[in-house]
């Protein structure tokens, strides 16, 4: 069986490709229909409870944006495509049908804008290195925008409007709740890191592995502390570990992409340690 890099190009086989899309955009809302229908049935333990909207929440956006990223299509539909989604998001923050209608419309939005820009934008990323400076400065950009009170991040958390059209909801088994978990930010970068991946034949098993336990060790972090824990931190870190390609600088890179990686370290250190002063 030949590797993903050697098989035929999806414009060769256009009815698979438009399968394989078809499912991985489609997975999460249709997941989330099925499980609103029955997770108010379901008894659990309140810890479980949670545990499985998280996991819902996160699995299924990962595991469709992974098969969604096998597709490449033109730089002209990806941007089309994105504009409808924004589009409908706006549209949902004005207009809120019915709560399952609302999530399952909005978790589906995500899904297609993260998918069209960010794995677009990752299959056009010159070298994987560069992927390396990424990590850094979209974890360090969201851990200052989560504790920074006039963050983006900051304001989405204390907004439920802002957080109903910007992050992914899942039911919550035996009420009616639902449970927010993934924001568009988070799933746009893995999108960009699974894009870098297939333009740049690196283990894309890897990468998605990576996402899923970079995700998992930022839900298991606000699980135990009660606290919003920038996911792109654990993301990232857990990218950089696991691809050992990425952290291959070429000469040519290494000034801009060293001096970045510093200013932007540097700059969530301090919000940290202004933040951590501020609670004593």
């Amino acid at each position: 069986m030949k590797p993903l890099s050697q098989r035929v190009p999806a414009e060769a086989r256009p009815h698979a490709s438009f399968w394989v899309l078809g499912l991985g955009l489609l997975l999460t809302p249709v997941a989330v229909a099925l499980a609103a229908r029955v997770a108010p049935q379901v008894r659990v333990a309140e810890t479980a409870a949670s545990a499985s909207a998280f996991v819902g929440a996160t699995l299924f956006p990962i595991v469709g944006l992974s098969l969604a990223a096998l597709v490449e299509v033109r730089l002209a539909v990806a941007l089309s495509v994105a504009a409808v989604a924004a589009a409908c998001l706006v549209t949902f923050a004005v207009w809120q049908p019915t709560p399952v209608v609302t999530v399952v419309l909005v978790d589906s939005a995500l899904v297609v804008v993260s998918w069209a820009l960010g794995c677009t934008l990752g299959r056009r990323v010159q070298h994987a290195s560069h992927l390396l400076p990424a990590c850094v400065v979209a974890a360090s950009a969201d851990l200052v925008s989560l504790l920074s009170p006039e963050g983006p991040s900051h304001a989405i958390a204390e907004s439920e409007r802002a957080l109903s059209v910007l992050a992914l909801w899942f039911p919550v088994a035996g009420s009616s709740a639902w449970a927010p978990a993934l924001g568009v930010g988070d799933l746009l970068f893995m999108a960009l890191a699974m894009g870098v991946a297939r333009a740049h034949a690196l283990p894309y098993g890897r990468c998605v592995l990576a996402c899923a336990v970079g995700t998992a060790l930022a839900g298991v972090a606000a699980a135990f502390s009660g606290l919003a824990i920038p996911a792109l931190v654990p993301i990232a870190a857990v990218l950089v570990l696991a691809l050992p390609a990425i952290r291959q600088l070429r000469r040519s890179d290494r000034t801009v992409a060293l001096w970045s990686m510093l200013i932007a370290a540097t700059l969530a250190l301090a919000t940290l340690a202004r933040t951590l002063l501020s609670v004593r």
